[in-house]
């Protein structure tokens, strides 16, 4: 007896769509808002090979360095990733590799994040969220690493407040009128 096996999918192909919503918090007392100003780009690495952007310069340069070989640097990404502000996922990277190194900087914010990924076959559309939390030192988090280069640095808030206690230099008289009804 002998057994076939088929694909489902006539065509097996790697062209996923990561879309990705960023969101940025400077002061821990603060929401997290929409990031408004991201850089992202990508490079197509091999599975198991472990790639980094070893500093803020390399991040801002478009340069990752491998881990255990800091002499194998990558310039120029495969792809650049295009960012809208106004976007529920401001990101969007269209991956066409297996693997990827994914990266995103926050130059408003002055804190980046980066991770492997691979890509999966016929998958058009990936959607995922990326917190960039500037007062906190590096980490990691659902498989990106956070880099806070300058963790000593002190932040402003990213929230609008309204400094203003609502009054103005205007003639502050009251303008009602008074009504009477003559009966």
């Amino acid at each position: 007896m002998a057994v076939v096996a088929v694909s489902c999918f006539k065509d097996e192909k790697y062209q996923t769509l990561m879309r990705i919503a960023v969101y940025s918090q400077n002061v821990s007392t603060d929401d997290a808002t929409k990031a408004t100003d991201i850089t992202t780009y990508a490079f197509f690495t091999d599975k198991n090979d472990d790639w980094l952007v070893a500093s803020w310069e390399d991040a801002l340069a478009r340069r990752i360095t491998h881990k255990e070989d800091s002499s194998k640097i990558k310039e120029g990404p495969d792809v650049e990733g295009t960012f809208d502000a106004a976007a529920e996922y401001q990101v969007e990277l269209p991956l066409t590799k297996p693997n990827a190194t994914l990266v995103i900087v926050d130059t408003r914010n002055k804190v980046f994040a980066y991770r492997e990924y691979e890509v999966g076959i016929n998958l058009p559309t990936v959607y995922t969220q990326l917190h960039l939390y500037a007062w906190r030192k590096s980490g990691t988090a659902n498989g990106w690493t956070v880099v806070n280069p300058f963790p000593d640095e002190e932040r402003e808030s990213l929230i609008e407040t309204d400094d203003t206690d609502n009054t103005d230099d205007t003639d502050n008289t009251d303008n009602t009128e008074e009504s009477t009804t003559t009966e």
